[in-house]
Order: C-alpha cells, then sequence, then structure tokens
C-alpha cells in the first residue's frame, strides 16, 4: 500500500473500550476496513502465524464489537489472498508452499514489467524526476535505517510511481496481489531481513538507472530480476 492514500488510522485499545477510529482530517473508515487492517497488523508482526485459526468470536470480545464487520472483514482478507477459508476449518492465515511463493513472484515479475515498458513512452522528464526524489529518499533513509522496515513505505511508493502511466488496472491488481501479500504480511519479517538498506537501495537503483535510458529490453529484465531474486530468497525460507 502507497504511502499516499492513506486516509486514517485505526487504534485499538485494550486497557479500555479497546475498539474506536481515529478519523482527523480523512475519511472515517468502516468497522470492517478497521477490523480488516487489525488483522493484516497481526499477521504482519507475527501474532497471527500462517495456517493460525481466525476466530471470529475471539476477535469480537477482544475488540467489542458485533461479529458481522468481522465477518465482512475475514471475506475481504480471503479476496486479497491473505485469510483461507474451508469448510468445517474455518478462516486461517494462509499457507505457502515454497513453489507457490516463487511462482507468485515470476508473475508479479512479468506483470510490473510488462505495464511498465508498454506506458515508459509516456513518461515525461518530469516523471523520471519524481522516481529519482524517490529513490533519494530511499537512499537518505539506508543511511540511518536498521531494517528494511524503514524504508518499507518508500518501496510501495516508488513501484506504485512504476505503474503511474500504466492504464490496466486489472494488470496492476495481480501485480499487487500476486505477491505483495508475501513480502508485507506473511512473510514480512523475514522479508526485512533479506537486504541491507544500502542493498535494497542498489536494487531500485538500476531500475531507475534503466528508467532514465528508457531501454525497454533493461528495464524489462530488471524488474522481472527484481522480482525474481526475492522470490527465490522467500522460498528457500520457506523450505526451512
Amino acid at each position: 500500500m502507497s504511502r499516499h492514500g492513506l486516509s486514517s488510522y485505526c487504534i485499538f485499545d485494550h486497557l479500555n473500550k479497546k475498539f474506536f477510529i481515529l478519523s482527523m482530517k480523512f475519511k472515517k473508515q468502516t468497522y470492517s476496513t478497521a477490523v480488516a487492517d487489525h488483522i493484516k497488523r497481526k499477521i504482519q508482526q507475527g501474532e497471527l502465524l500462517p495456517g493460525q485459526a481466525i476466530k471470529e468470536v475471539a476477535l469480537s470480545q477482544d475488540l467489542g464489537i458485533s461479529r458481522a464487520p468481522i465477518r465482512e472483514a475475514l471475506e475481504s482478507l480471503v479476496q486479497e489472498g491473505l485469510v483461507t477459508s474451508e469448510p468445517q476449518k474455518g478462516k486461517r492465515v494462509r499457507i505457502m508452499t515454497p513453489q507457490e511463493i516463487e511462482w507468485s513472484y515470476k508473475v508479479g515479475g512479468i506483470l510490473e514489467a510488462t505495464g511498465v515498458c508498454d506506458s515508459l513512452h509516456l513518461w515525461k522528464n518530469i516523471e523520471i524526476n519524481e522516481l529519482v526524489h524517490i529513490l533519494d529518499g530511499m537512499y537518505a533513509k539506508s543511511l540511518q535505517a536498521r531494517d528494511l522496515a524503514e524504508l518499507s513505505d518508500l518501496d510501495n511508493t516508488f513501484h506504485d510511481t512504476l505503474l503511474m502511466h500504466c492504464d490496466n488496472q486489472y494488470l496492476i491488481s495481480l501485480a499487487r496481489q500476486s505477491c505483495a501479500t508475501i513480502s508485507k504480511y506473511l512473510m514480512y519479517k523475514q522479508w526485512m531481513s533479506f537486504y541491507s538498506p544500502n542493498e535494497f537501495y542498489k536494487r531500485h537503483l538500476i531500475i531507475v538507472e534503466a528508467m532514465i535510458d528508457r531501454d525497454l529490453n533493461k528495464v524489462m529484465h530488471l524488474i522481472r530480476k527484481h522480482y525474481n531474486d526475492l522470490g527465490s530468497r522467500m522460498a528457500l525460507i520457506a523450505k526451512d
């Protein structure tokens, strides 16, 4: 998720009423959206592990709300690929095999590279400069960052910007769904340790350099390699 477009923040206070939504300048979130974000954070932080059951009743009691928005939130997470639903087993955090992980990143790389290359002719120099500005921010943070968690938002913004001229929303949606759930949620803690902040910056630098040169073949190759390399590392960890 890009850091642009975040409209409000959910705060769950387990010492008081346990659940309320803070909205200062932006449109208030629905309960179901707030619950979905809450579950995502628990997955991201390792409080809910792959294969672990997600109980509607427990969440309802914990958050102090009815089960209806929780049920709606879980259905939305099923659609996103973070949660699975099986008869008699209920809802569980998704488990992915190493092969599924590797395939997901390959697909994500193919889709993003295609979307970028098909629309590269539309990029203006000022928009290339926007990408360079994001990269500059990534470099500045990489000098002080302890891990990739501090670069996560910039990573999202970078990849969203790459597809700014792609008008195929279906392609964009599939590209994001293919692997974002893995690196930013299901295997977030592992993702944070795969590269040093400086290595992370350099992985994005070479893509920007190819974009500046408007070298279609190189852009295609580097974006696909960007995803394939990460997918291979993710899959290797999942085998252990």
